[in-house]
């Protein structure tokens, strides 16, 4: 059931923003009646919250496929070989991702199943999972990436490309991209130190660069990365203000310099 009273707002302010009456809200906030699925799409649009606020959903649920984590032997596991609290075993085991797929495979694959059980049709548990899947952590990054920076480097890389790095990143584990996370710090922590050794074809720019190439590598499809290439990404790193106030905050012109180091030592 929709948990619309506790993010909508009064009656009053939600139906003013979401154009529906009053009346309505107030039967979803006392429970009379539920919104649609389109309408808490829409919902979770204007007030700028996942959509799976707005559901009454159990306090752990699979990360990856929505499935509602609620008896024992549901989990998977670590490669280390721990309980994953947030992943199905269907979906996780053994540190890594069980099978290949798209979130388009997944919504296929899930929608005929939840719509029988809750009483659905397909096509509109389709719609709740698109919406569902893409706030939940194995897909949120990707989706977000995607749209801050979609155009951009499908632009300039290619769709097949881009295509290619997004299947990459969905297929490794969580203890993968937290290897990944350490790095990004420790990169960001050798950028200062170069700029204090002051020179961009240095040896401590060196090390910066050498760090940033395995970070590249991580997540780009195998045989794409070249020096051209990072040169590029580099370039763009001055070009876009995003990129300059993310460098900004490891130390003033830090994207200028960055930018300088990957041209001198890729």
């Amino acid at each position: 059931m929709p948990n619309c009273a506790a993010s909508a707002g009064s009656p009053k302010r939600s139906s003013r923003r979401l154009y529906i009456t009053r009346q309505a809200v107030g039967r979803w906030e006392c429970g009379a009646t539920e919104p649609s699925i389109d309408m808490l799409k829409l919902i979770a649009r204007e007030l700028d919250v996942p959509v799976t606020e707005l559901l009454d959903m159990p306090e752990h649920y699979c990360q990856s496929c929505g499935m509602m984590l609620t008896a024992p032997g549901q989990h998977g596991h670590e490669a280390d070989g721990s309980e994953a609290e947030d992943f199905c075993r269907w979906c996780y085991e053994n540190g890594v991702y069980t099978y290949e797929t798209s979130m388009d495979e997944m919504i296929e694959d899930c929608a005929p199943r939840m719509a029988e059980v809750m009483g659905w049709t397909v096509d509109e548990a389709a719609s709740l999972l698109g919406a569902v899947l893409s706030a939940l952590r194995r897909w949120r990054e990707v989706a977000e990436n995607e749209k801050a920076y979609g155009e951009e480097t499908r632009a300039a890389y290619g769709d097949e490309v881009v295509d290619a790095s997004n299947k990459k990143y969905l297929e490794v584990g969580e203890g993968a991209h937290l290897q990944a996370e350490e790095l990004a710090v420790a990169i960001n922590e050798q950028l200062r130190r170069a700029m204090e050794a002051g020179d961009p074809a240095g040896s401590e720019a060196r090390r910066l660069v050498a760090m940033r190439v395995c970070w590249l590598r991580m997540y780009w499809p195998e045989g794409t990365y070249t020096p051209e290439a990072h040169k590029g990404l580099a370039d763009g790193y001055v070009a876009d203000e995003r990129f300059q106030a993310y460098y900004g905050k490891v130390a003033p012109g830090a994207a200028q310099f960055l930018r300088d180091a990957i041209r001198a030592c890729a």
